[in-house]
């Protein structure tokens, strides 16, 4: 279905997989909470923290049609509950259904900079939001963050994604 650019079986394992899981190695996710996942694309990383913490409640908001119909498809395979799919654009992301907010909101695809303006309101007061970066660079969140005093800098966690020598970072901003 061409849903990622990645076509190797190994690449998709690492780049898509493990790399969605990193999380884990950070947050512990309790019962109950709402994560959601902008631009999800094929389910990265949304899908796969649903299938590895089952007790959350999952919300993939995907822009694409090809790849809401996958992620609805592959839901109803696997009879995974706690999951909903939101087939729509970010910034329309408005209105009472979305004022209970996220505890985490999370991105692998998106510009920070376009999600902490459009989807700032979809973190709950003392939620958090996630991005997936390159290589550590506090400076340049510090200074992005000036624009949003709502969001403060948590933490950035460095990280090694498995089997490569590919460094990466987990960007936590806490919403306050």
């Amino acid at each position: 279905m061409n849903l990622t650019g990645l076509r190797e079986a190994r690449e998709i394992t690492i780049k898509h997989f493990l790399d969605s899981l990193t999380p884990l190695a950070f947050l512990r996710p309790a019962g109950g909470e709402r994560w959601i996942d902008v631009g999800t694309g094929a389910g990265f990383p949304g899908l796969v923290l649903k299938i590895a913490c089952p007790d959350l409640e999952m919300i993939l908001i995907e822009a694409t049609g090809k790849k809401v119909t996958f992620l609805h498809h592959l839901i109803g395979l696997l009879r995974l509950k706690g999951v909903a799919v939101v087939h729509d654009r970010l910034e329309r992301l408005r209105g009472p259904e979305w004022q209970e907010g996220g505890d985490l909101v999370v991105t692998r695809a998106l510009a920070p900079a376009f999600v902490m303006e459009e989807g700032r309101a979809l973190v709950r007061k003392g939620g958090r939001m996630l991005f997936f970066q390159g290589p550590p660079d506090a400076s340049r969140w510090e200074q992005a963050l000036k624009r949003y005093p709502e969001l403060v800098l948590e933490k950035i966690c460095p990280v090694a994604l498995p089997f490569t020598e590919e460094s990466r970072s987990l960007v936590f901003l806490k919403a306050v």
